[in-house]
């Protein structure tokens, strides 16, 4: 494909690690990219054009302006960056080109895969027992839960829909910290149309905690297509995780796993059809559980790309060829990707171990944006340094205050 003949890809700006690697890998090949919105990917050295929107929280006025858009052409492809961005794409599926549309997921199963108590209803490994998941509507039903699983617990929300992304979950340790911390979560201010849709995403869910979560979260990672299958997958695992025990990453590791690869594939081949796709897995002696499955870009998309699985260009290759072909070539495990400020952090203040396998020797990549495009990656990081909370979370696994309690049943 020559550079002029390359459609324009929009990239709803934000300071994430999955924008800045869909950037590079869509630039460095010459693709036009428009970034919307006022995040760090403006100042990218790839950007073509800029432009503005309603904010992507505020579903309210957010929607109609995408489906304005689309409508009048001036948006054909949207890099799925985020939970919201690729709920929006798939709710508005039939509004995009059909060659996009080929490679968006239909709406059912994003509902499947970023609802997680859908998730947890048809993710069944052949062969492997359940992960115990309950979402009890009120205080009583979830100490009843709490009490039949065991403390610890986790605690965490149903989706990122309505709750917002900050919003990671707890470790519950105890009858008591349960009974402060479990109550209806505040809708994300912009997406009371999503909660009156999904009023269910109000009420935390509730999983039996597997030990094994704290250091070593498998994931199994790849791109789909609606006609050729799995075109690439691999797995890593999270050898860090900020918070710990429900965080996202801050070091994932390659490996080479046959066993876990083809659990994780099982599960991706039952819920989607197409599209970029993370899968987590939790492991327990010889059991493995699936716990949360991703279906857009993730954050350690950069790892990825340097083991040589060019994600995003696949994806961009899915929205304008009519099949694509499982490719040849096996990744390589030998890779890890740091997110180093948040590991800097993790380290100073005592939370931060170093990994168990600090003796393997691994080529290391940031996860946060890359060098050869200096500018966002430096104002991600400084993004970073703006919020105490992200700190004081890094450094110490603080815990913040709740901002509501539920009274105890008499």
């Amino acid at each position: 494909m020559s550079a002029a003949s390359l459609p324009e890809v929009a990239i709803f700006d934000n300071y994430w690690a999955s924008t800045l690697a869909f950037a590079r890998s869509l630039g460095r090949r010459g693709v036009p990219l428009r970034f919307i919105g006022n995040g760090a990917g403006r100042w990218s050295r790839f950007r073509t054009s800029r432009a503005s929107s309603p904010p992507v929280e505020d579903a309210a006025r957010f929607e109609p302006w995408l489906v304005d858009s689309l409508r009048q052409g001036t948006i054909a492809r949207i890099a799925p960056t985020s939970d919201l961005i690729a709920y929006y794409m798939a709710k508005h599926r039939d509004e995009f080109p059909a060659d996009v549309r080929r490679a968006i997921t239909p709406l059912a199963e994003m509902e499947d895969c970023l609802i997680k108590t859908r998730f947890a209803g048809r993710c069944a490994i052949a062969g492997q027992p359940a992960l115990p998941t309950a979402a009890p509507d009120d205080l009583a039903g979830a100490l009843a839960v709490a009490e039949t699983f065991g403390y610890p617990v986790i605690m965490k929300p149903k989706s990122h829909l309505v709750a917002g992304f900050a919003e990671r979950g707890s470790l519950i340790e105890s009858r008591e910290r349960l009974i402060k911390k479990y109550y209806p979560y505040p809708v994300t201010p912009g997406q009371e149309s999503l909660a009156e849709r999904y009023p269910e995403l109000l009420w935390p869910m509730i999983q039996r905690y597997v030990p094994t979560a704290r250091q070593r979260v498998y994931s199994v990672s790849g791109i789909k297509d609606s006609q050729g299958g799995i075109i690439t997958a691999a797995v890593s695992y999270k050898s860090a995780q900020w918070p710990a025990h429900v965080g996202v990453s801050t070091v994932q590791v390659g490996c080479d796993d046959p066993r876990l690869l083809e659990a994780g594939l099982q599960v991706v081949d039952r819920l989607m059809s197409r599209g970029l796709f993370e899968i987590e897995l939790l492991t327990e002696g010889e059991h493995v559980f699936a716990i949360d499955l991703n279906p857009r870009a993730f954050g350690f998309l950069a790892l990825d790309m340097a083991r040589g699985m060019d994600l995003p260009w696949l994806w961009y290759r899915a929205t304008r060829e009519s099949s694509l072909a499982p490719l040849e070539r096996k990744p390589d495990p030998a890779f890890e990707a740091r997110h180093g400020l948040l590991r800097l952090l993790q380290r100073l203040g005592g939370s931060g171990a170093r990994s168990q396998d600090s003796t393997v020797r691994r080529a290391t990549v940031s996860m946060l944006g890359h060098w050869s495009d200096p500018l966002p990656m430096l104002l991600c990081h400084l993004q970073l340094l703006r919020h105490p909370r992200i700190l004081l979370r890094a450094i110490g696994g603080a815990r913040m205050p709740a901002e509501g309690q539920a009274k105890a049943p008499a």
